[in-house]
């Protein structure tokens, strides 16, 4: 591991702050007050921005929809994400292919800024500009799953999601759930890889694979956005994808899908899918040409009565969007 990597302080786990523990949950206050404004008639649609992997870049996400929401005009309700967050709030406990890539780039190693409250955050989430409400996300590969594991049961078993970060900011989607969101956006989640495939990864924690059970529940759980980490069978590479990620489509048809994990290029996915329509997301990792944000990394979902619409981001606004500006975009 490289010196940047080993100068790392031990992870400790601190008292969240007092916003840890709302009465109601701040994540229910968001939806109620946002309910509210639509029923008024003041909000009619609600705007989410859905990230492809981040791998530590939880705060430029943040920064990246502040940005955009005021370029545009439009209130942002909230960030969704697909999975490969990075979760490592214990530079210890990162796999192999997190160190090395952690060695070269420090923004791996986000994750560590968020699970104790540090100026970076605060920036971002106590500064003079409010940022989304919150990140929903469901889990990858490359996560610290004993980590989510621990805040998974003090969450208790009746809730959807769960926060995982000190400021309250960062919620996991429960593995076969359905969260509500603001504009009654119900989002379901289904955890890890395949194991099933041809050309499935071997090898990884248990954890790191989609369990079939949780698949099954989903299948007959009504929902409108699907995050699954890997792809349906076949949609990207010949015998790679999960059938029980298809399966999930065919029987509950969200009116979205949303996956990441294969990184490069991204385009809507065709396949018998019914009237899903699913996506593939890039990963966000600012080193396009010098350090911009990649095209197909990010896009916005728009949500109204019921029905939606997604897009990409315009590749010329993410060049305006950097490693170097970030923290001041």
């Amino acid at each position: 591991m490289g010196a940047q990597v080993n100068r790392i302080r031990p992870f400790v786990p601190v008292k969240r702050r007092a916003i840890a523990n709302p009465s109601p949950p701040l994540a229910v206050l968001l939806m109620t007050c946002w309910e509210a404004l639509i029923l008024a008639g003041v909000v009619m649609a609600t705007t989410f921005l859905v990230f492809g992997d981040l791998h530590g870049r939880i705060l430029p996400a943040f920064r990246l929809a502040m940005a955009w929401g005021r370029d545009h005009g439009i209130a942002v309700a909230g960030l969704l994400q697909v999975g490969d967050l990075g979760y490592f709030p214990d530079a210890g406990k990162m796999d192999r292919a997190t160190v090395r890539h952690a060695q070269k780039d420090p923004l791996e190693l986000g994750t560590r800024l968020l699970a104790e409250p540090s100026p970076e955050a605060d920036a971002v989430f106590e500064g003079p500009e409010a940022p989304p409400g919150m990140m929903w996300f469901t889990v990858g590969n490359h996560e610290d799953f004993d980590a989510l594991a621990r805040w998974e049961r003090g969450a208790g078993p009746r809730a959807d999601s769960f926060p995982v970060d000190a400021y309250v900011r960062v919620r996991c989607i429960r593995d076969g759930q359905v969260e509500t969101l603001p504009g009654s956006l119900r989002v379901g989640a289904l955890w890890g890889i395949d194991a099933a495939a041809p050309r499935a990864r071997r090898r990884l924690p248990e954890a790191a694979y989609i369990r079939p059970k949780r698949a099954t529940r989903l299948s007959y759980t009504p929902h409108d956005v699907l995050l699954t980490h890997d792809s349906p069978r076949d949609a990207v590479r010949p015998d790679s994808g999960s059938e029980e990620i298809s399966r999930v489509i065919r029987t509950a048809q969200p009116a979205f899908a949303f996956f990441g994990h294969y990184g490069g290029m991204t385009w809507p996915v065709a396949g018998d899918f019914g009237a899903t329509q699913v996506f593939h997301l890039g990963d966000l990792r600012l080193q396009r040409d010098g350090g911009c944000a990649e095209e197909g990394s990010v896009g916005a979902l728009t949500w109204e009565g019921g029905k939606g619409k997604f897009t990409f981001l315009d590749a010329r606004w993410l060049r305006g969007f950097t490693r170097h500006n970030w923290q001041t975009r």
